[in-house]
């Protein structure tokens, strides 16, 4: 569920409008603080129509890798039932595609936090061997890439001074 203030601001922006204009129109004494903080972590509808293709790519990449994990732990979780070896402490492994569907929803709202945690993640999972062996690697370079790309591209850093600047209007 998500805030109906939220939602103003998502729709706002999908109707082209400044984020200027924006925070004018709904801010008011107790939610401008809010409205700032929702127009920082979504960009304008002119930067998702430019980039909208990379981002599926990213989530194309992001997907590709976690439904693989997920194959990879059911066939561990098979052998382990057949052999009586399961342990409740096999299912820790489903945490990771957990976190990375919850990133790549993010990514498919435009969210800024998910380009965070996938550019993390992926440089993360890097650190372990198994994610080094082709093509998983080349996907986690992939995702490390174009994460760390749209997010200086979508959310640049003169963008969060302006938005800071209006707050203080």
């Amino acid at each position: 569920m998500t805030d109906p203030l939220e939602q103003q601001v998502r729709a706002e922006l999908k109707k082209g409008r400044s984020k200027k204009e924006i925070l004018k129109t709904l801010a008011t004494a107790d939610t401008k603080e809010d409205v700032v903080w929702y127009l920082e972590q979504y960009p304008t509808e002119k930067k998702r129509k430019k980039i909208v293709w990379l981002n599926w790519l990213l989530v194309v990449a992001v997907l590709i890798v976690t439904v693989k994990k997920l194959y990879f732990i059911a066939l561990i979780q098979l052998n382990a039932v057949a052999m009586d070896q399961f342990s409740p402490l096999l299912l820790v492994e489903l945490l990771v595609p957990a976190i990375n569907f919850y990133a790549i929803t993010k990514v498919i709202r435009y969210f800024r936090q998910g380009y965070q945690f996938i550019a993390v993640l992926a440089l993360l999972a890097l650190f372990r061997p198994e994610n080094r062996i082709m093509p998983d690697g080349a996907l986690y370079l992939l995702a490390i890439a174009l994460g760390v790309y749209l997010l200086l591209h979508l959310f640049p850093k003169r963008s969060k001074q302006g938005d800071a600047e209006l707050l203080a209007e």
